[in-house]
């Protein structure tokens, strides 16, 4: 068997080389591929480290409240001075809307006052009846009488007038006689036409007439409905159903500012919370809530039904006195669970720590991506 030539060994030699060397260069490409992209994720990571935690939930103090607030209801005005005469509730009576809740001292002169202008009323329209109905048929009657009367004496006079012309044209009576029956005859003219006059003024009904009654009525139905008014502020009535949360003002005493008592809805709580007004962006209706009552520690959900809209002071302070109690913040108003409302109906006003949660699943999401690149990077330095 012969020996392989120099030549094809050399050749050989210079392959095995180049293959060598292009697997080597490869690899090499591929390491410093992956260190390239290592450097790359470990800056990213730096970078995601660098920016703050996105918030999953916004902490505030704030208050139990019944739905529409707490009324502190004051009777209407024009009661300055009244006295309160009766009380017909007392504190934790449940009312509806429209029950009497309390009678003032002035109700019987108003009642009063009522029925006077209500009888003026009646005279004002049955004026107006009496104007549209004319005279009375019996003085018609008594009318025409008189003025057939008038025109009968007439029809005399004139027959004694016109023989007294003749006799004194024969020369039988003098012009004294005559002038007198002229006189006569023109006198009971005279009071047959007033006897008509008077006849035709008893059957007519003039529209003046009418409208000047029509107008008296209108004032009186204005007075009659006036009185009523003031009748009905004598009583003080409940706006809306609710319980009845404290009474200021009893039998004997006169109104205050205080009013005469404060009503709500208890059996619709919500939660009030005071959120800093910089927090206020993160939060929208709809947002789920957790309230937690200083005093027992019971825990209540809710959800944001209502963000204000107006930027004031903190009212509800914590027992911490550094604490910045001039704050600015802006109320969101939480509806609670229905299942939990009745453990807190007694609470009207009672201080609660509110946490809304915010986007829970974003934030997850968020958390969990920053996970995979730090994984990455430690498999990478690995």
């Amino acid at each position: 068997m012969s020996n392989p030539s120099p030549r094809k060994t050399g050749r050989s030699r210079l392959r095995l080389l180049m293959i060598l060397l292009f697997v080597g260069g490869s690899v090499g490409g591929w390491f410093y591929y992956q260190q390239i992209q290592a450097q790359t994720m470990a800056a990213k990571v730096a970078l995601e480290s660098l920016k703050p935690a996105k918030r999953v939930q916004v902490h505030s103090l704030g208050r139990l409240e019944p739905a529409g607030t707490i009324l502190q209801l004051s009777p209407s005005s024009g009661n300055e001075g009244a006295v309160i005469e009766r009380l017909l509730v007392k504190e934790g009576d449940d009312v509806n809307a429209g029950a009497t809740l309390a009678i003032l001292d002035n109700q019987a002169r108003r009642m009063a006052a009522l029925e006077e202008a209500q009888a003026r009323l009646a005279a004002a329209e049955a004026r107006l009846q009496q104007i549209k109905a004319g005279a009375k048929a019996g003085d018609i009657e008594a009318q025409q009488a008189a003025v057939n009367m008038a025109e009968s004496q007439s029809k005399v006079a004139a027959r004694d007038l016109n023989r007294a012309k003749e006799l004194h044209s024969k020369q039988a009576i003098s012009i004294e006689l005559v002038d007198q029956r002229q006189w006569e005859f023109d006198r009971l003219q005279l009071e047959q036409r007033r006897a008509a006059g008077t006849l035709e003024s008893l059957k007519e009904i003039r529209n003046v007439d009418v409208a000047v009654a029509e107008k008296e009525i209108a004032g009186a139905r204005a007075a009659v409905a006036r009185a009523q008014a003031d009748l009905d502020a004598s009583v003080v009535l409940a706006p809306a159903a609710g319980r009845i949360l404290k009474i200021h003002t009893h039998p004997g005493e006169k109104l205050s500012d205080r009013g005469i008592l404060e009503v709500g809805d208890v059996l619709r709580m919500q939660a009030v919370a005071e959120v800093f007004e910089a927090d206020v962006s993160l939060i929208s209706v709809g947002m789920k809530a957790t309230i937690r009552i200083d005093s027992s520690g019971h825990q209540i959900d809710g959800t944001v039904i209502e963000i204000g809209n107006l930027v004031s002071r903190k009212v509800v302070l914590t027992n911490d006195p550094v604490s910045d109690t001039d704050a600015r913040v802006v109320e969101v108003r939480i509806d609670l669970n229905l299942d939990q409302i009745e453990s807190v109906a007694r609470l009207s006003n009672a201080r609660v720590e509110v946490t809304i949660l915010l986007d829970i699943a974003d934030s997850q999401s968020t958390n969990a991506a920053g996970g995979s690149v730090q994984a990455i990077s430690q498999q990478s330095a690995r």
